[in-house]
């Protein structure tokens, strides 16, 4: 039994489409999802909690394969070409639709990064499923590369199931004539501020209303930091503006770098985004930083319930059920993106001399060992702080490896 589940559950990119057929065409007749237009005879088995708590598999139509119409090939062609001239401008090395040593990763483009990341990206103008998503990101990743996903709607499956690009619709004529591209999705910056009554921004807590005199840092677009009317600042704080470009130049040279933020409710999942290099080292001073996993976020361990009813003979597409169906794919990010501490990062000591420290000793604060639900102070400078040192103390990244004696 165990064996024929895995069967049917193998996702369709790796069997035929052709597999599994509805009922109501094995006996040559057309069932409702095909008659639809939308979906198509052929099936796939997935798992489905339903409102009993209990994981059992459901039969669903597939959707009928997307063929690529003519203004989205030629949006798609001209996108590639513009990521693989901009890298190319900036001195990088660009390759169009290469496959990687792994045959599984063959990206539209291929950005080979110099003192940054190898990007696998990824001109998107139609909705992929989830899966295609995860699948290709994970094959990129195990290649070397960082996915990065190009749209112009913020609907797609792909937002925030790897790192992504939002563009303003535009014609392959207009990107193919585009010197450079405006970012308008994808990209944060950190946001640091002391919450008195006094500051520009709320305290997140709704309840107080005077301020709560500790120290905020929020993930924000860069529209907040600046004039509402003057569009994003840069990462480097000049007023041209956030651009696909530019983006991508600095994720490649080291720059900008990517972010995962696992959810709070499912490790699997949470927001992808494009960070300044400078405001993600000073999230790690507070926070463990994440490797993204490109697994779907299901729990794929519960035991499968089986009612133990007849299979059903006739196609039951569209009709209500006993049963409620899972519900729509939400955007995958995390309910906040900001975090309270107890004081500013400029509270550090300052660091001693060269010659007056202890041989370096390089810790690796990714490992969730170093991380701890409860804030307590640092055994250093007395700042509160979620991390912890090898000897299990309480310790900033950086005052541990900088003050330690």
């Amino acid at each position: 039994m165990a064996d024929l589940i895995e069967e049917l559950l193998r996702p369709v990119a790796e069997r035929g489409r052709d597999l599994l057929l509805c009922v109501e065409s094995k006996y040559g007749r057309r069932c409702k999802a095909e008659m639809n237009g939308v979906q198509s005879p052929y099936m796939y088995v997935r798992k489905h909690r339903g409102p009993d708590g209990r994981l059992r598999l459901r039969a669903a139509h597939l959707p009928t394969s997307h063929e690529m119409t003519a203004e989205e090939s030629d949006q798609h062609k001209a996108m590639k070409e513009f990521v693989a001239r901009t890298a190319e401008a900036a001195g990088l090395k660009a390759y169009v639709e290469k496959a990687t040593k792994f045959r599984t990763s063959r990206p539209d483009v291929t950005v080979m990064g110099d003192g940054g990341a190898n990007l696998g990206c990824e001109a998107q103008y139609y909705n992929a499923s989830p899966g295609t998503v995860l699948r290709r990101s994970k094959a990129h990743h195990s290649a070397g590369l960082t996915a990065n996903w190009i749209t112009h709607d913020s609907s797609f499956h792909l937002i925030d199931r790897a790192n992504w690009m939002l563009t303003r619709k535009a014609t392959w004529r207009q990107i193919a004539d585009a010197a450079d591209l405006p970012l308008v999705g994808g990209y944060r910056v950190l946001v640091e501020w002391r919450c008195t009554v006094d500051a520009e921004r709320p305290c997140p807590n709704a309840k107080v209303k005077t301020g709560c005199g500790r120290m905020h840092l929020d993930w924000d677009t860069p529209l907040r930091t600046a004039d509402e009317g003057t569009g994003w600042t840069d990462f480097i704080g000049n007023r041209r503006g956030i651009t696909v470009g530019r983006t991508l130049v600095g994720a490649a040279t080291g720059s900008v770098k990517p972010l995962f933020m696992p959810s709070q409710k499912n490790a699997r999942a949470g927001s992808h985004m494009w960070v300044p290099a400078k405001d993600l080292d000073t999230w790690s001073t507070y926070m463990p930083i994440e490797e993204p996993t490109f697994q779907k976020a299901g729990e794929a361990d519960d035991e499968v319930h089986f009612s133990g009813r007849d299979a059903e003979l006739n196609c039951q597409f569209g009709e209500e059920r006993d049963w409620k169906p899972g519900a729509p794919l939400q955007r995958r990010g995390l309910s906040t993106l900001s975090i309270t501490v107890d004081a500013p990062r400029a509270a550090i000591p300052r660091q001693p001399r060269p010659e007056d420290r202890a041989p370096e000793r390089l810790l690796d604060w990714r490992s969730s060992a170093h991380w701890a639900p409860d804030q307590k102070p640092c055994r250093y400078c007395s700042g509160s702080t979620n991390l912890r040192d090898e000897s299990g103390a309480p310790a900033h990244k950086a005052c541990a490896e900088t003050l330690r004696t």
